[in-house]
C-alpha cells in the first residue's frame, strides 16, 4: 500500500499539498487496517509506516504501509481446500479476510479525497465518486489490488461489480465516520511532523487510539 507523488519545481505551496495528501492516504490503510478489523472482531495484524523526506522540492515524495494484509498470497494449497468447499467456515473465514483487505485498500485513497475535499470547500459525497476514481487520488495500484482479489473471488463480472461497489461504500462510511476521521487525521500529522522514516505498528495504534495530543492544526 503505497503513494507515490511527483514534485512540483514551481511552487512550495504544490509540494506542500502532495505531502499532506500522502500523509492522509497512508494514514487511511493504517487507521482501516487497525480500527476497521478492530470493529469487525477480526483478527489484529501487524504493520508499518515507511516514509522518506525530503527538502528538495524536485525530490519524489514516497510513503508505504508495510504488511497489514489478512490475506497473503491468494493462490496457496490452503486456498485450493478451502475452493473445494465453499460453504466451509474456513471459505466464509476466508471471504470476509478478502473483504476487509479491500476495504483497507479504498480507504486510503478516499482518505486522501477526503482530504482535499475539505481543502477545497467542496462536498466529499460517495455519489460524486465511483471505486475507479480512486485513481485520481494515488489509488492505481490500490484499484489493482482489489481487482485481483475480486477477479480471485467471483468469476461472475456482474456481481463481481455489486460487489465491488458494496465493499467501496463500506469504506467510504468507514472513512466519513467522525472519530475514525478524527484518528486519521491525527495519525496523518504524525507522519507529516515525526522525524522517524518507519513508525511501527505500536506508534500509529497509540496515535489511532488518541494518545497523541494535536489541536489547531492550520491547514485543516
Amino acid at each position: 500500500m503505497q503513494r507515490y507523488h511527483q514534485g512540483n519545481k514551481n511552487g512550495l505551496v504544490d509540494h506542500l499539498e502532495l505531502t499532506r495528501q500522502t500523509a492522509f492516504h497512508e494514514a487511511g490503510h493504517a487507521a482501516a487496517i487497525y480500527l476497521e478489523n478492530k470493529q469487525k472482531n477480526l483478527p489484529s495484524i501487524y504493520f508499518s509506516i515507511h516514509t522518506r523526506k525530503s527538502e528538495r522540492m524536485e525530490d519524489r515524495l514516497f510513503a508505504r504501509v508495510d504488511d497489514g494484509r489478512l490475506v497473503g498470497d491468494l493462490a496457496t494449497s490452503t486456498l485450493t481446500e478451502i475452493a473445494g468447499d465453499p460453504d466451509s467456515s474456513d471459505a466464509y473465514g476466508f471471504q470476509l479476510a478478502c473483504e476487509a483487505d479491500i476495504i483497507n485498500f479504498f480507504a486510503g485513497p478516499l482518505a486522501e479525497a477526503k482530504y482535499v475535499s475539505i481543502r477545497d470547500n467542496e462536498i466529499f459525497n460517495i455519489n460524486l465518486l465511483t471505486p475507479r476514481a480512486i485513481i485520481h487520488y494515488g489509488g492505481k495500484s490500490d484499484i489493482n489490488e482489489v481487482m485481483s482479489y475480486l477477479e480471485f473471488l467471483i468469476s461472475s463480472p456482474k456481481q463481481r461489480e455489486a460487489k465491488l461497489n458494496a465493499l467501496f461504500a463500506e469504506a467510504f462510511h468507514f472513512v466519513q465516520q467522525p472519530g475514525n476521521w478524527k484518528s486519521i487525521t491525527a495519525l496523518a500529522h504524525y507522519i507529516l511532523y515525526n522525524s522517524q522514516e518507519n513508525i511501527s505498528c505500536e506508534q500509529a495504534i497509540e496515535v489511532l487510539d488518541g494518545q497523541y495530543p494535536y489541536a489547531n492544526i492550520p491547514w485543516l
